[in-house]
């Protein structure tokens, strides 16, 4: 089955790129181009992953995690990938539910490794 990963970010050239690399692989990606409209899509649909930055507008990465932390039974992992560095606010991000956090810029061949390593993960747990 075709996993569906949830690509947040307020940058049309990063979502397009990852659509196009994770496509490739054989991954059904959808985009949100901030929080809020991701959040809303993860309420209408189910991902098996999501792709978070943040640092956006409207409603930013820390925001969508706390929300997503709030839901009830909620256990899509979440890859974070955002241009801070900050070593605080990554560390925010992970207590907060993230999966794991990646800086931007980025190799595609790391975030992939990265996705299939956090499938893989899964898949041992269940």
């Amino acid at each position: 089955m075709t996993k569906k990963i949830l690509a947040i970010d307020d940058s049309p050239t990063l979502r397009k790129l990852l659509q196009y690399y994770l496509s490739r692989r054989g991954y059904d990606v959808s985009e949100a181009n901030n929080g809020k409209v991701g959040l809303d899509l993860i309420t209408r649909e189910d991902f098996d992953l999501i792709i978070l930055d943040m640092m956006m507008p409207i409603m930013s990465g820390d925001v969508v995690l706390q929300k997503l932390k709030e839901m009830e039974n909620f256990s899509v992992p979440v890859l974070i990938l955002s241009a801070d560095k900050d070593e605080e606010n990554k560390a925010k991000a992970i207590a907060l539910g993230a999966s794991f956090y990646l800086t931007k810029p980025f190799k595609p061949d790391k975030v992939i490794s990265r996705i299939e390593e956090i499938f893989k993960e899964k898949e041992k747990k269940n």
